[in-house]
């Protein structure tokens, strides 16, 4: 099982400056053994815009490792600039596209740094002028203290900030703080924290598949439609829109208000987040995400006969009613941290309002949705026919089959 840590990174006086966030084996500690860079850099990526870097780095900039082959991804697109470093690592050769991409990064303001920088690595030294920092491995210290204090005043006379990682001793620290080194990383000042399981929450493989055809054909309302249509994506969509536009996150409640304040691009970028990561459910994820996308079909339904107007947040209501199950965390808290309206956080805390009560109509006929005294249970509480329910039923479970099949 992977997870994400992440480690502090100290300047001179003893605070946190940065912190590094690298993808682990949870029973070694390790890089996952066997696990493709391009792959574990996507996973880091879409967990880091899942949980937001301001929250996992606390206010200070999270860097994230990445391979020179995956520069030239859009995912970046994600990714609050202010709140991001991309560190370079396993570069192994330069070229035009990887130029462009590093260019096009620093432009939008993202802090770019060298991971295990020296000027014997020729590779290195075209994108010198481009980065901010420059990353010296310690423990593999090549240097004479007279070659370091002379590779120490280049890098400051091109204003370049250097950090020492591996510094695993008070030896280690003192002589990096003694060369000039600006900031330090390592087991003698911090160890990486755990922050998350990756399998945070899932999604189905069908929705990425149909987003890049509602992309193909330029169609943002069916993209909204497909996205609304799974727990996952849907989840993952409010939290990025949601960071993005802080200030109208109240305004967003549903995937249509979402999709309204992103572009085409921005769409495009959010489904490759999804695509590349391929961490597809198991089959019993994908059951809990058809009963979630049960639940939101039937609420909207409901909604429909009892509450004209209020759909949307009766299906958001249904959709992430089985968080505990897909995420170990309750509804009503993903309400909250998703900004959603106080509505559908009432349902979940206390059923005490409309939403609530359709919340728990459907999952009464969940129980036995053929039942006919369930059924005539329900109608005589929405005061409508039973037939009527019936139909809610049907339509409810039809949509679900369709978008699931």
């Amino acid at each position: 099982m992977y997870v994400l840590f992440k480690q502090p990174i100290f300047d001179r006086e003893g605070n946190v400056a940065f912190y590094e966030v690298t993808l682990k084996d949870i029973k070694t500690k390790k890089f996952p053994e066997g696990l493709d860079p391009l792959r574990a850099t996507s996973i880091t990526i879409n967990i880091v815009a899942d949980l937001t870097p301001e929250k996992i780095g606390r206010g200070k900039p999270v860097f994230i490792n990445v391979p020179s082959l995956f520069l030239e991804a859009t995912m970046f697109e994600l990714l609050p600039p202010e709140y991001v470093g991309v560190e370079l690592v396993e570069n192994r050769s330069i070229t035009n596209e990887l130029l462009k991409a590093v260019n096009e990064l620093v432009d939008r303001g993202f802090i770019f740094c060298i991971d295990d920088f020296g000027f014997e690595k020729v590779n290195y030294l075209p994108l010198l002028s481009r980065c901010h920092m420059v990353k010296i491995n310690w423990k593999e210290m090549v240097y004479t203290e007279e070659e370091l204090k002379e590779v120490m005043n280049v890098l400051k006379e091109l204003g370049k900030g250097v950090i020492a990682k591996h510094i695993e001793t008070e030896e280690d620290y003192d002589r990096a703080k003694r060369a000039g080194v600006d900031y330090f990383q390592g087991y003698y000042l911090a160890k990486p924290i755990p922050l998350r399981d990756v399998r945070s929450l899932y999604f189905m493989k069908s929705t990425v598949i149909k987003l890049y055809e509602a992309l193909k054909k330029r169609d943002l309302g069916k993209a909204a439609d497909v996205i609304e249509q799974d727990v996952g994506a849907t989840y993952r969509l409010l939290r990025f829109v949601k960071s993005l536009y802080k200030e109208r996150a109240k305004d967003i409640n549903s995937v249509e208000d979402a999709i309204s304040f992103l572009s085409l691009n921005n769409v495009a970028n959010f489904t490759l987040a999804l695509a590349i990561t391929e961490l597809f459910a198991g089959h019993e994820e994908e059951e809990l995400i058809k009963r979630s996308l049960l639940r939101a079909s039937l609420s909207e339904e409901l909604a429909k006969i009892y509450i004209p107007g209020m759909e949307d947040k009766a299906y958001i209501t249904g959709l992430f009613s089985l968080m505990d199950d897909l995420m170990g965390e309750h509804p009503q808290d993903i309400a909250k941290e998703l900004n959603l309206d106080e509505d559908i956080i009432e349902a979940y805390e206390t059923r005490y309002n409309e939403l609530g009560l359709i919340l728990s109509l459907v999952e009464l006929l969940e129980e036995d949705p053929e039942n006919p005294d369930l059924v005539d249970r329900v109608a005589r509480v929405l005061k409508v026919s039973p037939d009527k329910v019936r139909e809610a039923v049907k339509t409810a479970y039809r949509i679900t089959e369709e978008i699931t099949r």
